[in-house]
Order: structure tokens, then sequence, then C-alpha cells
């Protein structure tokens, strides 16, 4: 498998927290640690310090662990949107 192509997207994602995910079925995962290299270069922060990746079908604890990643992305966006509606509104 290969990562996804983001074209000219990898230069919106400086500053940005994302969540990388994915399973595959042969070999060793090594289209994740690419596109984990390529996010980062681009200067993104990788939500748990790395991307998911699974061989083949989730786990029921891989779709939990996966799950916690989510709401971890959730909570930062939520953050985010929180201090930016306030610096609009003139709060500090």
């Amino acid at each position: 498998m290969r990562e996804p192509d983001l074209g000219s997207g990898d230069r919106k994602l400086s500053g940005k927290k994302v969540l990388l995910f994915g399973s595959y079925g042969w070999g060793d995962g090594e289209w994740m640690r690419n596109w984990q290299d390529r996010v980062t270069a681009a200067g993104a922060e990788l939500v748990g310090g790395e991307g998911f990746i699974v061989n083949e079908a989730p786990s029921d604890d891989d779709l939990a662990k996966l799950k916690a990643l989510a709401a971890q992305l959730a909570c930062v966006r939520r953050r985010s949107e929180h201090l930016h509606a306030r610096s609009e509104n003139g709060h500090r």
C-alpha cells in the first residue's frame, strides 16, 4: 500500500496536529513510516507520536486504542476552536 498523495496539501500541515491510521496485509508497514516522515517533514505533529497501523483487520483492542487517539485529536480541535472564538471576541 502507498501512503495517500496529499499533493500541495503537505504545505498546509505545518503546525497542525494530525492522526495517521491504516492497515496492511503484506510487507512490514513501511508505507506508514514513509507517510509519517512526509507529514512531520511538512511541520505536522502526530497525535500519539506516530501513525497507528495494524496488520490485516483491527482487533477490539486496536479499535479502542484508535478511538482514544481520535478523542485526543477531537479535544485538540475543540480547544483550538474555543481559543479562536475567544480571540475573535476580544478575549485573551
